[in-house]
């Protein structure tokens, strides 16, 4: 009998706070959490990978530098950036460059968590961007 077929392996550098709604959207994956630069570069190393999530509040680095650093590893699982929680002062222009250079590195995805609701619909929408990325 073959056994059947691992969970999709996610790393996930996203603040605390996001933990919470990518669990809720990814419950069918295994989860790894990590806090800082150094932990995503050794969990990239170390373990399978079938994606990465990068928060735009990603704790101790800069987004657009850990993406920039995997995509520069020539990796080919998906890369995908996601917005959790509203930007301080930066409105609209702000997301609409972040989209824009997270395109021009090659990221597969932004999505903006705040776009839809903290709730099963919403989630059950993020999950099936998100489901297009991840193997079958």
């Amino acid at each position: 009998m073959t056994p059947p077929p691992a969970a999709p392996r996610v790393v996930a550098a996203v603040s605390r706070r996001v933990q919470r709604r990518i669990r809720a959207v990814l419950p069918e994956c295994e989860l790894h959490f990590v806090q800082t630069g150094a932990q995503l570069a050794r969990a990239l190393d170390e373990e399978r990978c079938d994606m990465v999530i990068i928060g735009t509040h990603f704790d101790s680095s800069s987004a657009i530098a850990a993406i920039e650093g995997i995509l520069s590893r020539r990796e080919t699982f998906p890369v995908v950036c996601v917005r959790g929680l509203p930007f301080r002062s930066l409105g609209p222009p702000a997301i609409k460059a972040l989209r824009m250079a997270l395109d021009e590195l090659g990221a597969q995805n932004f999505i903006d968590l705040l776009e839809y609701p903290d709730d099963a619909l919403g989630n059950a929408r993020v999950r099936a961007m998100l489901a297009r990325l991840l193997p079958s």
